[in-house]
């Protein structure tokens, strides 16, 4: 007992310093090695950085030399963030088999896109893969659950200071009005259409009161003309837009922070519009995880900021085919299967219970056995 005693303390101990997350037990890792491996950027400025290290003459002479290619690489390496943390990039423990089933590749092109990384300063191992001891094991287990023998390797992921300065600075963000500012330009929206020119200063030629020039004004303005001349006030106003349509394109710019750029929804409704997209069908949730999912697919990242969004987005809608199922109709199919496989299974369930014989069939059964077993023995 006490030696169970203290093998459950040390296993509490030993989770409670490392630190586990997630579904399976990682390999621990000394506090010191952390403390001398600096954090990453940010999980967007990390895979512009590796992407500006892969395209240098540094990068192509070592996929060169690792024989692979710098597109496999990316793809390994945007594995690797979507897995790390979003603080400090650290705490990759994914096995090979699982990053290379996610990016694309072949476990071979894992181990050689990571000798690139590790190269590049863009990538640290603090521990490599290898079985547990039979301590780590009842770790692993007290950890989730079920019985682990083998721990991946533990990366971390960094951003050297030669990869920070290679890679554009983003662009800053416009300081937030101020209340005081915003009141300000709300005065003056509303006093610029009460006041005249004409009649702000009181010139030699100028009527006294102004009056005279009001009128003018008013009498002769395009929009008066048009009245006069029997044409409709705002006649270059269009048809609204379908909801279906608008709906979509505010979901879509919610999801795709980049696109807010593009100023008013209406823009992004015009692209809409012009492509080949059925609204009715396609969300604009649907359409930003399509996008995301071509995006990711493609071993690219989506750029910071936008300088002609609309256009971009154009663009990329017309690389996608829209003719396939959505998420949505997807999620729904999902669901009304799993609907018809718990009916299928309540159905057989009853069907059992109900031919099941009752505590009376069983009473009488338990009877005439124990009898004929009485009339045996003797």
């Amino acid at each position: 007992m006490r030696e169970a005693t203290e093998n459950v303390a040390r296993v509490e101990a030993l989770n409670t310093e490392s630190g586990q997350r997630g579904n399976s037990w990682s390999l621990p890792v000394d506090a010191d090695k952390h403390a001398k491996t600096p954090v990453w950027s940010g999980r967007t400025q990390w895979q512009q950085q590796v992407r500006a290290s892969l395209n240098s003459p540094t990068g192509t002479a070592l996929c060169t030399k690792n024989d692979v290619g710098s597109e496999s690489v990316f793809a390994v390496a945007v594995m690797h963030a979507a897995l790390a943390e979003g603080r400090t990039g650290r705490g990759v423990t994914a096995s090979r088999k699982t990053i290379a089933q996610r990016a694309g590749v072949s476990i071979s092109v894992v181990k050689r896109a990571r000798s690139v990384l590790k190269a590049l300063g863009m990538a640290v191992e603090h521990a490599r893969g290898r079985y547990l001891t039979t301590l780590e094991s009842m770790a692993a287990e007290s950890h989730h659950g079920r019985r682990q023998y083998r721990a991946a390797s533990v990366w971390s992921l960094t951003s050297p200071r030669a990869a920070v300065q290679a890679v554009t600075a983003p662009v800053k963000k416009a300081a937030k009005a101020t209340r005081a500012a915003l009141r300000s330009a709300a005065y003056r929206a509303r006093t610029a259409a009460q006041s005249y020119p004409q009649s702000a200063t009181r010139d030699p030629l100028s009527p006294s009161g102004g009056f005279a020039l009001k009128a003018l004004v008013l009498n002769y303005s395009p929009t008066h003309a048009q009245a006069r001349a029997g044409k409709p006030k705002n006649a270059q106003r269009s048809t609204p837009r379908p909801i279906t349509v608008q709906r979509a394109a505010a979901q879509l710019i919610a999801h795709t922070p980049a696109l807010k750029a593009a100023g008013h929804v209406g823009r992004i409704c015009d692209v809409l519009e012009k492509t080949d997209i059925d609204v009715t069908r396609w969300t604009g949730r649907d359409i930003a995880r399509e996008l995301t999912k071509d995006t990711q697919t493609r071993g690219w990242v989506w750029p910071t900021s936008l300088t002609h969004p609309v256009a971009f987005l154009s663009w990329r809608l017309a690389q996608i085919d829209w003719s396939g199922v959505t998420p949505a109709e997807r999620a729904r199919e999902n669901d009304r299967m799993r609907l018809a496989e718990q009916a299928r299974r309540r159905q057989e369930a009853a069907e059992r219970s109900s031919r099941a014989a009752s505590a009376a069939t069983r009473a009488a059964i338990v009877r005439r056995s124990r009898a004929q077993f009485s009339r045996t023995a003797v």
